[in-house]
């Protein structure tokens, strides 16, 4: 039966290759031709002396023989063509076996069961032919010895066993052909699966990083913003406070020209420090945000965080994971607040523990509705859904009259 995937062809021959495989046929080739001369009557008699239906079938059985020899030089690029002709000089030809052999084996490499058929039906026809008629004519007593009926059997029987064996041979030389073809098409396909599970993670933490940086980027700009503004529109102010405040906007470009400039060599791939030693800079967790609620109130914005009675010591088996998404949608949503209601003091509610999860609230008050700014349409609520989508919690934004407030529900995952 054929097989399911096709097979490879041979691999390709130098000229060595080609010229040992052909010698060794030609040297098995010439001495079977002595034998079968050595054992005809003729073989017997002085140089010269053979009769003339001898001497013409061993000028035939030479051309031919070294024509079928050429001939499988050509088997791999034609191997039906070069199996028929080879097979079919058998006729009159004892040197051709090796040839017809080497060349049915090369045939049945390719795993075609109908060809090979084919090819194996001229041989053993034309091998029986040449037992039957040419031997006759050459007088050899071993065929002199045996009935006609008995003799064509056991040639015939002889042949399929050498034809098959032969074809066995090759057909096991094309299964592991094939077999070795699958494990590379396996390999090649492993690989390209991995290099697609790379590039998928990488795209994934160049998201993430994204997400690290609208957060980040936001809070720090929203804080320059805040104090530029103040210095632009605040005549009133001090010495003192106007010093401050510029204090205040440049440490705040500083920082977020630093960690812009992170962000952008990781996206770069850099070789940085941090890459050289593969580490990556510290992630706030949620024990992060009273040093945050400190910032944003120096900054001018007051924060009220609040906290379960332990929470802060049950926050030590909270994940890394969780704690930072939990840090990241506060922080997103007092850049919110600074920007929409600034001035206004926020409140921050932190509750849970690892039966309940974690739960945040953030409530402002909105002094006047919202102005957008047209220039830059507003990502943080979408941001924060994101962030709390990934880890598997609940997220709620809204506004009633004069207030906004961003419930958020988180698992609370242990280390």
């Amino acid at each position: 039966m054929t097989s399911a995937r096709p097979v490879p062809g041979p691999p390709p021959l130098r000229w060595w290759g080609h010229a040992w495989r052909v010698l060794v046929v030609w040297v098995t080739g010439l001495l079977i031709l002595l034998v079968t001369f050595a054992s005809s009557p003729a073989g017997s008699q002085e140089l010269g002396s053979y009769p003339a239906h001898v001497d013409a079938l061993l000028v035939a059985d030479l051309v031919v023989g070294h024509l079928a020899v050429a001939l499988v030089l050509w088997r791999r690029r034609f191997p039906v063509t070069v199996a028929v002709l080879t097979s079919a000089a058998l006729v009159v030809s004892s040197l051709a076996v090796p040839a017809s052999l080497l060349a049915a084996l090369s045939l049945a490499s390719r795993r075609r069961w109908r060809p090979l058929l084919a090819v194996g039906a001229v041989n053993i026809g034309a091998g029986m032919f040449y037992e039957l008629v040419v031997a006759r004519q050459l007088g050899m007593e071993t065929v002199s010895d045996i009935p006609s009926p008995w003799y064509a059997g056991l040639v015939a029987l002889l042949s399929v066993l050498l034809f098959a064996l032969v074809s066995l041979i090759g057909w096991n030389i094309g299964g592991r052909r094939q077999l070795v073809e699958s494990w590379r098409t396996q390999a090649e396909t492993a690989h390209r699966e991995q290099a697609a599970r790379v590039a998928q993670a990488r795209t994934a933490e160049r998201a993430r990083i994204a997400r690290e940086m609208h957060d980040v980027m936001g809070h720090r700009l929203s804080l320059v913003a805040m104090h530029a503004g103040a210095l632009a529109h605040r005549p009133d102010l001090t010495e003192a406070e106007r010093v401050q405040s510029a204090e205040i906007v440049r440490d705040g470009a500083h920082q977020a020209l630093q960690e812009l400039r992170e962000v952008l060599g990781v996206l770069r791939g850099e070789d940085d420090a941090d890459a050289a030693t593969g580490t990556a800079a510290p992630q706030p967790t949620l024990t992060d945000l009273p040093s945050l609620a400190a910032e944003v109130t120096t900054g001018g914005h007051p924060v009220d965080l609040t906290a379960s009675p332990g929470l802060w010591d049950r926050s030590v088996t909270l994940s890394d994971r969780v704690g930072r998404h939990a840090y990241r949608v506060v922080q997103e949503a007092l850049t919110n607040a600074r920007k929409h209601a600034p001035g206004a003091a926020v409140e921050v509610d932190l509750s849970g523990d690892e039966s309940t999860g974690l739960s945040l609230e953030v409530r402002n008050v909105v002094p006047r509705p919202a102005a957008q700014d047209p220039g830059a349409p507003g990502r943080g609520l979408t941001g924060m859904q994101e962030r709390v989508t990934l880890v598997g919690g609940t997220f709620e934004a809204g506004g009633g009259p004069g207030v906004f407030v961003v419930r958020v529900w988180l698992p609370w995952e242990t280390r």
